[in-house]
């Protein structure tokens, strides 16, 4: 596995491995080991704390060097304080507040 990803590490600037839950599965730590840095992705409202901890327990085992964690399939619809703002301006408005 380390040649075939130093391999491709002489060829590329950039390599992502999408890898099956490391609870469930060792293909991550396998690749883990091996890997310049490793992204822990939680999904909202199906990973438990407890699963969460053991991932990064499983990372820790091999020495990993976790970039850090991504909570994704978060619920957009209950806003909060920081929720979705967009606002829409037209060439003419951003001109009049230029000009004040």
């Amino acid at each position: 596995m380390k040649e075939f990803l130093d391999g491709l590490k002489g060829e590329y600037d950039s390599i992502i491995i999408d890898t099956p839950p490391i609870v469930a599965v060792t293909d991550a730590q396998l690749l883990a080991e091996h890997a310049d840095g490793c992204i822990l992705v939680v999904a909202s409202g199906q990973a438990d704390r407890d699963a969460a901890i053991k991932a990064k327990e499983l990372l820790d085992k091999v020495n990993a060097k976790i970039l850090g964690a991504v909570l994704n399939k978060v619920d957009a619809s209950h806003k909060s304080y920081y929720g979705s703002y967009y606002s829409y301006y037209s060439e003419d408005e951003v001109d009049k507040k230029k000009n004040k």
